[in-house]
């Protein structure tokens, strides 16, 4: 849940700036080094111990703490070998950091055998594994399925970020909405309860993650009203909201395809993204998928925004475990997935967890000028497009302008519907005319209005629900062709 994902690494630091440094100026000593890592100060602590284990390279103890240190410094690769040696000195929880080291690592079969065999010295030792543990055996599991179809993207760029304001380092054109805090929310929300809300051009309708009820956060949608109010935050589809937490959404322009994040069972770890799609049919949206790999890792992968106009795309991960800070990824979108075949398991694996960007790039490639065309871009320099009319399609999606319209037909019957509108109000405001001047007439002019009042009263009766019989045409031609696209 988005909330905890900050504010558990900001808690780490702040232990750890309580804890006294070491007495004297040296180097730690062994029994310091312990402290550091209880501590969670892994990068002081593991030199130390480094340095132990060249005097004592089989020690089951200092080979799973330095194991630990290298795997909680995001050295998955480097801490297994320490880790492997550990556990076969029966050191309890070295298969279980193992596993999450494999898994990190990609290596998600080696995974799955560390962790069962953590299961296996558990119930020996007469105790049950924990539902944490169970997860993490079936994303290992979920993640070797995933391997074989690693996403060719090329990623472009990388910036290291504050966690708390990563969505500041998006840079989206107006026509791709913006991403915004609570701060700039049109209503209030707890400030105890952080969001990133998405908020389309057209300003009528917003997006977010919120703990709608429990702690779990839901998909949510506020509209716009008249007069400047917003209604009340709901649920945004039961089929997407689910005992997990989704949060992180994000609609492409065409008002049907929604990316966000989810944790749960079907992801790899922590926050995975998501993509599912309005079915006009079902009325509400269709089953997510996970976008897999390499968008997707063992950590925490979330907020994924695709800016159509410069054909780019962001997201931001915590998976290269730096305090307070996450990593997002600018990437060119791929009109069609395209998987990476035959390429050696180790570099596949390293592809899969982006441990280089460059390695993604093609042959030749130059980003230089779209880079400086992105640098160029001021995401809150919208400028809002001149509202036409006011036409809700369906759930989410409500047309502004002509342009809006996919589909000549429809566009035509909502011509239809808004000319016989306008022809509907002429109408009763001549009848309206011509009954107070009836009020006020004598009987003789009175006769001469009755034939023209009624008449009006007939046409008015006839045209009363043509607007609405027409608007009806529109949103079924339109709907009928965004399902072809």
């Amino acid at each position: 849940m988005y909330k905890r994902i900050p504010f558990i690494l900001l808690s780490a630091i702040a232990i750890a700036a309580l804890l006294p440094h070491s007495a004297h100026a040296g180097t730690p000593t062994l029994d310091e080094a312990r402290e550091l890592y209880k501590a969670g100060r892994y990068e002081e602590a593991a030199p130390v111990f480094e340095k132990e284990l060249k005097r004592k390279p089989n020690d089951g103890s200092l080979n799973h703490w330095y194991g630990v240190c290298l795997y909680e410094t995001g050295e998955y690769e480097a801490s297994i070998p320490y880790l492997k040696k550990a556990a076969s000195r029966r050191v309890l929880l070295s298969n279980y950091y193992l596993g999450q080291a494999y898994a990190a690592a990609c290596l998600f079969d080696e995974a799955i055998e560390a962790y069962e065999m953590y299961v296996t010295a558990l119930k020996k030792d007469k105790r049950e594994p924990d539902s944490t543990l169970m997860q993490k055996i079936t994303s290992a599991r979920l993640g070797s399925r995933m391997i074989s179809g690693v996403e060719r993207v090329q990623v472009i760029d990388s910036l290291t970020v504050d966690s708390l304001s990563f969505f500041e380092a998006y840079r989206l054109t107006p026509e791709s909405g913006r991403l915004v805090s609570n701060e700039e929310l049109p209503f209030d929300l707890p400030q105890e309860t952080p969001v990133v809300a998405f908020v389309p051009q057209r300003n009528d309708i917003i997006f977010m993650g919120y703990p709608l009820t429990g702690d779990n956060y839901d998909l949510c949608v506020s509209n716009s009203l008249l007069g400047g109010q917003w209604s009340r935050l709901q649920s945004l589809s039961a089929t997407l909201n689910t005992a997990d937490n989704q949060s992180f959404p994000f609609m492409l322009a065409d008002g049907q395809t929604l990316y966000y994040a989810q944790d749960g069972e079907n992801s790899l770890g922590g926050y995975d993204i998501f993509i599912t799609r309005f079915s006009s049919e079902r009325e509400d949206y269709m089953l997510p998928q996970n976008i897999g790999m390499p968008f997707n890792s063992i950590f925490n992968d979330y907020m994924l925004a695709i800016d159509e106009t410069m054909g780019v795309g962001w997201f931001v991960s915590d998976r290269n475990h730096i305090p307070g800070k996450l990593t997002v990824y600018l990437f060119i979108p791929n009109t069609e997935k395209e998987i990476y075949t035959d390429e050696p398991d180790e570099r596949l694996r390293r592809l899969a967890r982006i441990s280089s960007i460059k390695e993604t790039w093609r042959e030749g490639a130059d980003y230089s000028q779209l880079l400086d065309a992105i640098a160029q871009i001021d995401s809150h320099d919208a400028i809002k497009p001149k509202r036409e009319f006011t036409f809700v399609l369906c759930n989410g999606i409500i047309y502004t302008r002509s342009q809006d319209f996919h589909n000549a037909e429809a566009l035509r019957y909502y011509n239809m519907a808004r000319d016989v509108a306008a022809q509907l109000s002429q109408a009763k405001e001549q009848l309206d005319k011509l009954r107070r001047s009836y009020a006020q007439s004598s009987p003789a002019e009175k006769a001469k209005l009755q034939p023209s009042i009624l008449a009006l009263e007939k046409k008015i009766e006839q045209m009363r629900n043509q607007p609405s019989e027409y608007e009806k045409r529109a949103r079924r031609s339109e709907l009928s062709f965004r399902n072809m696209l």
